[in-house]
């Protein structure tokens, strides 16, 4: 199918709602190269751990992943990310436990769930020093098996179309692209169910 007419409600047929696994959203340990990191739903208390993750981003990684320069990571928008209805939308983090006790933020992964609840925008950010261990993945995966259960087909993104890694892993997924015409932006679909 050509991409100027692909269609993912046509592609990605309706996924019937599955009974909510009361664990899933628990938080868990996971090893990426060795050391362990704890994958787990971001709250409120994670407003400023946001701000820290964001000031570590490098100019490059802040186009990847917003499509334009941001300066800053304000509180009020810091909490608008972490303060989520999580029965709803998904807003999970990968964090490291510090020498101190504290926790450290190195990846983020969420999804925003589209009005007639079908489908939902995801977006993804990993610490530049975390990249390539399969953490993305990893978070893809997570994102993808909660939404199949919530009854949701399929799950988009837009992506910089010189992002080759993210749409790597989008197409290893069953991911169709789409350009954005008159933009340097790809639209990325990727199936809830296992291609």
């Amino acid at each position: 199918m050509p991409a100027a007419s692909f269609n993912p409600f046509l592609a990605f047929p309706p996924v019937p709602p599955s009974p909510e696994d009361p664990h899933e959203l628990e938080p868990r340990t996971i090893m990426f190269g060795g050391q362990p990191y704890v994958l787990r739903l971001l709250g409120p208390a994670d407003e400023g751990r946001l701000i820290s993750f964001f000031n570590s981003h490098t100019e490059e990684t802040i186009r990847q992943r917003y499509g334009y320069h941001i300066s800053e990571m304000t509180h009020e928008r810091a909490r608008r990310l972490v303060d989520v209805d999580q029965a709803r939308d998904l807003a999970l983090g990968l964090f490291e436990r510090a020498g101190d006790g504290e926790e450290v933020l190195h990846a983020v992964g969420r999804y925003l769930l589209d009005p007639a609840g079908r489908s939902a925008e995801m977006a993804f950010v990993v610490r530049e020093s975390k990249r390539g261990l399969g953490v993305c993945t990893t978070l893809l995966r997570t994102l993808l098996r909660i939404a199949r259960r919530r009854g949701m087909s399929y799950l988009y993104a837009q992506v910089q179309a010189d992002n080759a890694p993210m749409l790597s892993i989008f197409r290893r997924h069953g991911g169709r692209m789409k350009p954005i015409p008159g933009t340097d932006t790809m639209e990325a679909y990727v199936p809830t169910a296992p291609p």
